[in-house]
């Protein structure tokens, strides 16, 4: 039967996550530059008409059963959409809703595939089988990461490798030439009782008292802002950044970046500012790695890392944005075919 989407989006969508939000814009912006049509693509998000409405698609109900179904029986193929969905960090909830999703999309005929994926941790037996049976199903898989390509690997999956989705918008970010003397600060809550981000922000607040520096919170969402003042201490500034607009003003005047979520290291690449990273999860830990980024734990000194941080070159920067495009043509081509994509590619 013919279909009315090319492009069924399916991650951790509409719960105010920027990292997570900016990663479906690429992903639709992507597929959209290649020739597909807004109205061929929809996407599954907690917050339907946001999302509709700030990327210009379709969008259901990620809840509700009957709209994810009538979508799914609409799409020629399912995406799963970047980020960590296949992961038991907290609870097996994540994975049994994408292996639901996936599992609903074969049974429907849309082809499901994987792009911009960080797997893991899988501590469980279970969330084990879930995600490599989910996967598994994948025509294409590109993950994000060494360390999720080495986990796959071990379930008899293969996966190639590419930038995060989020090095799509390489192009549209000025860059900081680390002029101000403001040091930005990310934390977020952990589960577990662990005491990482106090511990982090004493870091923090000692090193920018010692040499003058102001510090401003940069919340990828609520979750962020509600940690700070869990903690109780006190900034110059915490700005909660919603939108792909308000990340430069954001980013103004800073000189240095100290961080626990992996879009905030990312971005601050983008920006060309010196940024240390805390490796609170593994996708975190590897992705510094892949970029020298400096990584504090728990009584490391802070400036010393600070000292090494490096600046992100040009060509790099560059590189992982073509590598990341050239990757996601391949992809989509391999699921819908060279009549699907139109002439801009």
């Amino acid at each position: 039967m013919a279909r009315k989407y090319d492009l069924a989006i399916c991650g951790y969508y509409g719960f105010g996550n920027l990292g997570d939000e900016l990663i479906c814009r690429a992903l639709v912006e992507m597929a959209v530059g290649l020739g597909l049509e807004r109205s061929r693509i929809c996407v599954l998000s907690c917050d339907p008409h946001l999302t509709g409405s700030s990327l210009g698609v379709d969008s259901v109900d990620r809840w509700n059963f009957f709209e994810v179904f009538k979508a799914l029986r609409q799409s020629r193929s399912l995406l799963l959409g970047g980020g960590g969905l296949f992961q038991d960090s907290t609870s097996l909830r994540s994975c049994l809703y994408y292996w639901g999703v996936t599992l609903l999309g074969r049974l429907l005929g849309a082809t499901p595939w994987a792009f911009g994926q960080s797997v893991g941790p899988l501590r469980s037996k279970t969330s084990r089988f879930l995600a490599r049976h989910a996967l598994k199903a994948c025509r294409v898989r590109f993950v994000r990461d060494e360390a999720s390509r080495d986990l796959l690997s071990s379930m008899g999956l293969d996966s190639q490798i590419l930038p995060d989705p989020v090095f799509y918008f390489a192009s549209c970010m000025p860059k900081n030439f680390r002029s101000g003397s403001v040091l930005a600060l990310n934390v977020r809550p952990l589960s577990g009782g662990e005491n990482t981000a106090g511990l982090l922000f004493q870091a923090v607040k000692a090193f920018c008292d010692a040499r003058g520096y102001r510090t401003r919170a940069i919340c990828l969402c609520e979750e962020d802002l509600l940690e700070l003042r869990r903690l109780g201490e006190r900034l110059d500034e915490a700005i909660v950044v919603k939108d792909l607009k308000d990340i430069a003003s954001a980013f103004e005047d800073v000189r240095y970046a100290v961080g626990m979520r992996l879009h905030f290291c990312l971005l601050a690449l983008l920006f060309r500012v010196p940024v240390v990273a805390v490796p609170y999860d593994p996708k975190v830990r590897s992705f510094a790695l892949s970029w020298d980024i400096p990584l504090w734990e728990k009584g490391a000194d802070l400036g010393n890392l600070i000292s090494k941080a490096k600046v992100a070159q040009d060509d790099e920067i560059n590189s992982a944005r073509e590598n990341l495009t050239e990757g996601f043509a391949f992809a989509i081509r391999k699921i819908l075919g060279d009549e699907c994509v139109g002439a801009r590619s």
